[in-house]
């Protein structure tokens, strides 16, 4: 009797680690999703602050290949209270049809032309 008790037990400690190294398994799937999409987001903010245009406003989208997969952004840009700037929103989906994204990264850029009048006044 005993011993059906000690194996009872064991079976309940072993199904609760079993259960608990599942969630810790997808838990690490998905932030490592998380950081890719962050990535992905930041490259794409990086890339409309290089341009040498001025984002018009409005919805674009795309995908970027990394790490083996295509992820899906979706660039939002709107007017910001300042006129030489534009708020930007990015989407950034695991798939194309995807209802929420896995992340959503915002930043300003500024208009060309301030960034030409801060290198010749740095110079």
């Amino acid at each position: 009797m005993e011993i059906l008790v000690s194996l009872a037990i064991l079976s309940i400690i072993l199904g609760v680690l079993v259960e608990s190294a599942g969630v810790a398994t997808a838990n690490a799937g998905r932030m490592r999703d998380r950081a890719i999409a962050e990535w992905v987001g930041t490259n794409r903010i990086a890339e409309l602050r290089l341009a040498a245009t001025f984002p018009d406003t409005g919805t674009k989208t795309g995908d970027e290949e990394m790490f083996g997969s295509t992820w899906y952004w979706k660039t939002i840009v709107q007017k910001a209270e300042d006129d030489d700037l534009r708020r930007v929103d990015v989407e950034v989906r695991r798939n194309e049809d995807a209802e929420n994204p896995l992340i959503t990264i915002a930043g300003f850029i500024s208009h060309p032309r301030l960034k030409a009048r801060n290198v010749s006044i740095g110079q």
